[in-house]
């Protein structure tokens, strides 16, 4: 199973992240897939560079984001060696975005930031994690404003730096083949910094309703984690405990813009590895680990509210979601709506009921679930990617019974190709089983 352990020692923003993840130097995820990446969703509306910077003691990736809302590059600090440089991608306006100005700034809402989003080329999963992301980052905000997360605005973050960040780190998951997360406490700062809505606290308001659930430490002048940075821990991260048997392959670094010369070194480390069981075997053994089971009985609902809750407990974090006819008082026809999480998205699971349904309250257990590690391969069939999930069941190599194509690549090549899906299953699945004989 390919593991991402990521260590917000010096603090934590989206464009650290994604030039940690630069650093690590693999073939799948480099600056020019990134500019492409974005390219294909946000046109030349933003244009990238890194350089090779020192923070400290450490040589680490900075990453300048240039946008139409920022004419110009951040200026990296202390910067040693060439920036890799674009030329071609000069910020223009979005051709295909009316922009509107609000006293002579720019300001997007979250649904103008989802609709942006949804053009990313991510896969459907990919598109439901960026949605979480941004969706956490507007009912923050909304809750410290007192406003409804439709009417907050993302003028301060960036509007257009937020979806590279976020929609940045989605794809750089996805093309590392990551399926697990992991991240250690983050740095978040300390003092108190000026924002548009003058002097506040660190962690800034934002940014603490982001981390609620989460662990922090504290220390260091000024802001270290920023609301983005926040954001895609609470959103992304399965579980802030070191991964038990991990065995990394590839270490990055990723730079924050300031280089200040208290506390830790203004940087972020990511590694990327393998879980390896008891055995010495990647994914040989199952793990038991915590979750924790939310449960709520409901008669008060209809069929199309129960199912658009369904949707947004996934959308939160939901690790499972499902529903059981219950009678309930007076012999009414009812339902039990239930999900599993890990502990740090037990919050994020309560905002669904609380904005969707009548419910009075919700029901919490600890329980524990034995999981195989998984991985996930491509194999290449008539002409196309499919992605196949392998479950990695202990003490055999993988069997048909182990293998999960993609529903949604097979769809498409069913539509392209007009061969059954059936059949587009079992020469998937045989294709994968080769890799293993």
């Amino acid at each position: 199973m390919s593991v991402l352990y990521v260590e917000p020692f010096g603090g934590m923003a989206g464009d650290m992240f994604l030039a940690a993840c630069l650093d690590l130097g693999d073939s799948r995820f480099d600056l020019a897939q990134l500019r492409a990446f974005c390219r294909e969703f946000l046109g030349a509306a933003v244009s990238l560079e890194t350089r090779t910077v020192q923070r400290g003691a450490l040589r680490a990736t900075h990453l300048s984001v240039a946008t139409i809302e920022s004419a110009a590059a951040r200026a990296p600090v202390g910067a040693v060696g060439a920036p890799q440089q674009d030329p071609g991608l000069v910020p223009v306006e979005l051709a295909f975005h009316v922009l509107e100005a609000q006293g002579g700034a720019i300001e997007r809402g979250l649904a103008d930031l989802l609709e942006l989003a949804a053009r990313a080329p991510l896969s459907a999963r990919g598109h439901e994690r960026a949605a979480r992301v941004l969706r956490r980052i507007a009912e923050a905000e909304a809750r410290v404003h007192g406003l409804d997360p439709e009417r907050v605005h993302f003028h301060e973050l960036g509007a257009l730096d937020t979806l590279v960040d976020v929609c940045g780190a989605v794809y750089a998951l996805e093309s590392l083949g990551v399926e697990r997360v992991y991240a250690s406490a983050p740095l978040v700062g300390s003092g108190t910094i000026r924002c548009a809505h003058g002097e506040v606290p660190v962690p800034a308001p934002g940014t603490a309703e982001l981390l609620k659930g989460v662990p922090w430490t504290a220390g260091a002048s000024g802001e270290r984690t920023t609301p983005t940075g926040a954001a895609l821990l609470a959103a992304l991260v399965d579980s802030f405990e070191p991964p038990a048997g991990f065995s990394s392959e590839r270490i990055g670094y990723g730079a924050g813009t300031r280089d200040p010369k208290d506390g830790p070194a203004n940087a972020l480390r990511v590694q990327l590895g393998r879980a390896v069981g008891a055995s010495g075997v990647a994914g040989a053994d199952p793990a038991t680990r915590e979750a924790w089971l939310l449960e709520c009985n409901l008669d008060d609902a209809s069929g199309e509210e129960v199912g658009f809750l369904l949707g947004e407990l996934r959308a939160a974090g939901a690790l499972e979601a499902w529903t059981q006819a219950l009678s309930m008082k007076k012999d009414r026809p009812g339902v039990l709506v239930a999900a599993l999480c890990r502990a740090e998205q037990r919050a994020a699971l309560e905002q669904p009921f609380w904005a969707h349904t009548p419910s009075l309250g919700v029901r919490w257990t600890r329980v524990e679930r034995t999981e195989l590690a998984r991985e996930e391969i491509v194999v290449e069939l008539r002409g196309a990617k499919v992605r196949v999930k392998v479950r990695r069941a202990p003490g055999r190599t993988p069997t048909a019974l182990d293998l999960s194509p993609e529903h949604d690549d097979l769809a498409a090549l069913a539509r392209a190709t007009g061969v059954a899906l059936r059949d587009l299953e079992r020469e998937a699945i045989g294709l994968a089983l080769g890799r293993f004989r």
